[in-house]
């Protein structure tokens, strides 16, 4: 088991650690192409801001920020490299590609394997522009070794954290494993002491503290002992139980047979009691038909008075879905002019953002239009070369007059809408009101419809209760009648079947005597179960 998770283990730390060296070495590379590219664009504004100052002293620029960020800087003017810091390449020129695609095509460029007087660069090119015109190229790269050096460094760093988590990680594994080979012996031999029939085994307390399956399993090892010992036990004392019963079922058997005498003396006195029945019977047939005849008018009666009330009961019906179809189609107008009140203040609620809006558009335009005045002054300190940046100035000061008139206009198509919004919004209310009023009314006059639908439904469930009582009534009796008859034809044939039983009594006397063999057997069998529970012991 401990080669099993060592292999294991090996595996996933070497596949996590090549994955993590491959990951790394490119995120790296990733990361110093990005670092080129943000330092090369800003090199692109700082020389195009000393470009374009002629007093400022930039012959050291290159060499100082090489100081400071560990990149290359050098500065194309044109296709020819005037400052680097790089030795010896003042004066070359850029390959073709570069030149096409920065100072041509005036896009950057980027690329991991650049060679410069025979050593391998990352680099990245950006063109240097002067009032929208490229002048030169701006260049920053840094050498393929020194990001070699920088990654496998970091690689190397990556290899022995994992060796280290590894070789923790078998320490770790080795030292579980053995507790849970531990914790699997004492179940085991738990277990063979189950086996022998010893009830009374012992686990140790690391096992019984263990929060896993085998934690679990110790406790369940415990608890089947002392069910076995509760079971065992009641196994006993069901064999001792067992056995009394049969000495007790012996007894009850010859009590039976006396009782089966007692009653076949018993069933001569029926026969004579059934005779005299048979006659009583007769006589309350003979009275059962009286009450029948009288039930006959009572059905007549209830039955016309049923017809009317069912009548009513159709016509009261019919007047309540017609105030239910008016109710839903006032519900079906109230939910319109709710929905007309909600768009409306939807309304309100939009012009008062469009409102907001424009003041905000206003704000801006006086804002553009005071920027607009600055401009136009440093264009008029600038002289010449400001003078198109004065005509720039003056047309956003034009389009910031435009826009401060349009959203003054906007705000008094705003301030009428909102004004005809609340007049519409009032009249809605009021509409709404009157609905609601008319919702009231019909909701009271189909409350008071309903309590006379349900008094006259009770009033028809009553009747229908009376026609049914009278006929059930009728019925009744005529069952009545039927069942003193075959109580009477009943009672005759007890008389006949009071012979029957005396026989059969004879016969369940025979049956109580193979009844105490059975329970002879029944205490031998006891005692047998007692012999194999001597098997378990505490």
């Amino acid at each position: 088991m401990i080669g099993i998770i060592l292999t294991q283990l090996i595996s996933v730390i070497a596949v996590t650690a090549a994955f993590s060296a491959y990951t790394l070495s490119t995120s790296l590379k990733e990361q110093v192409i990005a670092g080129l590219e943000a330092a090369c664009k800003s090199y692109a504004q700082v020389l195009a801001f000393s470009e374009a100052s002629e007093n400022t002293n930039s012959d050291n620029l290159e060499t100082n920020m090489h100081k400071d960020t560990g990149f290359h800087y050098t500065f194309f003017e044109g296709d020819t490299r005037k400052r680097s810091s790089i030795d010896g390449v003042i004066g070359t020129k850029a390959n073709d590609a570069v030149i096409t695609e920065v100072l041509k095509n005036g896009k950057s460029y980027e690329s991991a394997k650049v060679d410069i007087k025979g050593e391998s660069y990352y680099v990245a090119y950006e063109p240097v522009r002067i009032d929208n015109q490229i002048i030169g190229m701006a260049f920053v790269g840094k050498k393929n070794s020194e990001i070699a050096h920088i990654i496998n460094t970091r690689i190397n760093l990556t290899v022995a954290v994992s060796l280290l988590v590894m070789m923790l990680s078998m320490i770790a594994s080795v030292i579980y494993v053995l507790r849970i080979v531990k914790a699997i012996k004492d179940n085991v031999d738990a277990v063979n002491v189950l086996a022998e029939g010893n009830l009374s085994i012992q686990l140790s307390d690391k096992t019984m503290r263990r929060t896993d399956e085998l934690g679990t399993m110790s406790h369940s090892l415990l608890r089947m002992a002392d069910k076995l010992k509760g079971v065992i036990g009641n196994a006993s004392t069901t064999a001792d139980n067992l056995k009394d019963s049969a000495d007790s079922l012996s007894s009850a058997g010859q009590i039976i047979s006396t009782t089966a005498e007692n009653v076949s003396s018993a069933v001569d006195q029926v026969a004579i009691g059934a005779t005299n029945q048979a006659q009583s019977l007769q006589d309350a047939v003979s009275n059962v038909e009286r009450i029948n005849d009288a039930i006959d008018l009572i059905g007549e009666s209830t039955d016309q008075m049923n017809d009317l009330s069912e009548s009513m009961q159709a016509n009261s019906e019919i007047s309540a879905d017609a105030l239910n179809e008016l109710k839903t189609a006032s519900s079906d107008t109230s939910e319109a002019i709710d929905d007309i009140v909600g768009l409306i203040g939807n309304t309100n609620t939009a012009v008062a953002s469009i409102s907001e809006a424009v003041q905000i558009i206003d704000s801006i335009a006086a804002q553009t239009n005071l920027l607009s005045l600055n401009a136009s002054i440093e264009a008029a300190r600038a002289g010449d070369a400001g003078k198109g940046f004065s005509v720039v100035a003056n047309e956003i000061r034009t389009l910031a007059d435009q826009s401060a008139s349009a959203a003054k206009d906007i705000q008094e198509v705003m301030q009428t809408l909102t004004s005809d919004s609340t007049k519409t919004m009032d009249a809605a209310h009021m509409v709404q009101e009157a609905v609601q009023n008319q919702q009231l009314t019909i909701r009271r006059t189909i409350e008071n419809v309903n309590v006379l639908i349900e008094n006259i439904g009770e009033s028809v469930e009553l009747t229908s209760q009376i026609v049914k009582n009278a006929s059930d009534s009728k019925e009744a009796t005529h069952v009545f009648a039927e069942t003193i008859q075959n109580l009477s034809a009943i009672s005759e044939e007890n008389a006949a079947s009071s012979e029957e039983t005396r026989s059969a009594m004879t016969e369940l006397s025979e049956t109580v005597n193979q009844l105490a063999t059975k329970a002879s057997e029944l205490d031998t069998l006891s005692g047998g179960l007692e012999k194999e529970m001597a098997f378990f012991h505490a």
